[in-house]
């Protein structure tokens, strides 16, 4: 019986170390979100992937393709985020900001191409042009806020992941009688972490509903003068449905150790002698 206890824990130890691993993999891969954009004139479609922090973007206008990388800026100030092709921080910063103003930026610098001036490159939007946003519309850019949190939750969810590795190995190893440390501690940190990982699935998915399915906010799609289009082509990816894994880790750890406590309650209590107190031989010993 004490065996099983045993492993039981160490079921929970391993499950905490997987979730960990995902939700780290999850956080960190350019997969939250991929796509494709159309564009009447093209070869064929771009092919767009990104994460919480950056992407690629692979241009097929004509029959080479190009590549891009993808930076996620944002201006906190005007409360939105979109993906930049540029590659420094001032140039896109100034990117996101021409967009958000339905002014052309510069054009992409290829990821083998040498860094060019924003400045020498900024072309202002012709006089029949369209402009798909104007100065101060920030329905098709990212929500600043849904983003933010759904970095933080991201991050609670792995930081209490660790919480229940170390602590799952600590009541493998010992028995700790402080209860934060124990194994009621253990429920603590699996629940937390089930409920963060599910809050960081809502708030991507209420993101990609309320603006990615319609324009994925890339350079591409946000600028006036270019008629790329993503809306309906879509999808979360990978790195967004590895967080389903973590949920189920921790949820069959708390299962694991709900079993492990019906075990000991089940355990038949420790054998008690019942001393006749009135038997006066028993001075002897």
């Amino acid at each position: 019986m004490a065996k099983t206890k045993w492993n039981l824990l160490f079921a929970t130890f391993v499950l905490s170390c997987a979730s960990l691993t995902v939700l780290i993999v999850s956080l960190c891969t350019p997969y939250w979100l991929v796509s494709e954009a159309f564009e009447s004139n093209a070869y064929k479609n771009s092919e767009i992937n990104y994460g919480l922090f950056s992407g690629s973007l692979t241009q097929n206008f004509l029959p080479v393709p190009r590549y891009f990388d993808l930076t996620l800026t944002c201006l906190y100030s005007e409360y939105v985020c979109a993906y930049s092709c540029q590659d420094s921080e001032e140039s896109r910063t100034e990117e996101v900001l021409l967009l958000l103003q339905g002014l052309r930026p510069a054009d992409c610098p290829l990821r083998s191409s040498r860094k060019r001036s924003l400045a020498n490159h900024l072309i202002a939007p012709g006089p029949g042009a369209s402009p798909k946003a104007t100065s101060g519309d920030r329905t098709e850019f990212i929500n600043t806020g849904l983003w933010v949190s759904t970095v933080v939750f991201t991050g609670i969810a792995a930081g209490f992941a660790g919480f229940s590795v170390s602590f799952s190995i600590i009541n493998v190893l010992w028995n700790p009688v402080e209860p934060i440390f124990s194994v009621f501690g253990l429920y603590i940190w699996h629940g937390i972490t089930v409920g963060a990982s599910g809050l960081a699935m809502i708030l991507w998915g209420s993101l990609f509903e309320s603006t990615l399915k319609k324009n994925i906010a890339i350079t591409d799609t946000l600028t006036t003068q270019i008629p790329y289009s993503s809306s309906g082509l879509a999808s979360p990816g990978i790195s967004y449905w590895c967080l389903l894994l973590p949920i189920a880790f921790h949820s069959a750890s708390i299962g694991l150790l709900v079993w492990r406590r019906h075990i000991i309650n089940k355990e038949p209590p420790p054998t008690t002698i019942d001393v006749d107190r009135s038997d006066l031989t028993i001075i002897m010993y």
